[in-house]
């Protein structure tokens, strides 16, 4: 709690209110150095509200959200209710804030429950009661992992992890995502991205980058949704983008099905 935390940093950036002083302090010395990663934060979310809303709109009407934050620019189980009143969801955080923030959002929902464990632990996560008594596996969910593999280590095995949430997921099922990455066609863009890891590495969430080629063999076995794997922002954008925007290309986000 003494050090800025990468949920809480996505928080301010996103304009939301749930972060500590450290966190704000950290949050506008990176959003001067690196406008471009504040930037993108808010383009991810847009992503993740799209994502739910294309899944909810296919019928599918339970989700899990794998460390995607604190809720700020939309929590998954309100979105897909646009769409399905009778939309279930699990949360999972592990970062304090963002756990006893999300418990109180949801409050007495008995449709929507948050457990504080680790996304790097796919049993504990897929046969925790809670889990089983709101999702029922034997019919599509939506997985949503918006941001939450940007801090896990390369040596826990990223894409060994999401096979194995992948296994237990029936046929019409959805897995959105979205990941860092440093191939960005921008020189002002890589500074900015080399600059905010060495940053984060002084936070209590280092940041860990992948290649396209990585990110796109955790979609194997799976039918990517159009337009596929695509740089932040070009995920069916609702407007032209900004040239800021159209810079953002230090990540990429998509959507696939289990087929």
């Amino acid at each position: 709690m003494d050090r800025p935390n990468g949920s809480r940093l996505y928080d301010y950036f996103l304009g939301g209110t749930s972060y500590l002083p450290v966190d704000r302090q950290a949050g506008e010395e990176i959003a001067r150095a690196a406008p471009h990663w504040a930037l993108g934060a808010r383009l991810t979310r847009t992503f993740a509200r799209r994502a739910v809303q294309t899944m909810a709109a296919a019928g599918v009407d339970q989700f899990l959200d794998l460390g995607s934050g604190i809720g700020s620019g939309g929590s998954v189980h309100r979105l897909a209710r646009l769409v399905n009143p009778d939309a279930r969801v699990v949360y999972i955080h592990q970062e304090p804030i963002a756990y006893e923030l999300t418990r109180e959002l949801i409050g007495d929902d008995p449709s929507a429950a948050v457990l504080k464990l680790a996304i790097s632990d796919p049993d504990a996560v897929l046969n925790d009661p809670v889990t089983r008594e709101l999702i029922d596996f034997d019919r599509p969910v939506g997985v949503l992992v918006v941001g939450g593999f940007v801090f896990v280590p390369d040596e826990a095995g990223p894409a060994d992890l999401l096979r194995r949430y992948r296994e237990a997921l029936a046929p019409g099922s959805y897995l959105g995502l979205s990941q860092v990455s440093d191939d960005s066609a921008h020189d002002e863009v890589s500074a900015e991205l080399d600059w905010v890891r060495n940053r984060y590495a002084s936070v209590a969430s280092p940041l860990y980058v992948r290649p396209r080629s990585e990110i796109m063999s955790w979609f194997d076995g799976m039918e990517l949704v159009e337009p596929g794997l695509v740089r932040l922002g070009r995920w069916r954008p609702e407007f032209p983008l900004t040239e800021a925007q159209a810079h953002c290309d230090y990540g990429y986000v998509g959507l696939a099905r289990v087929v």
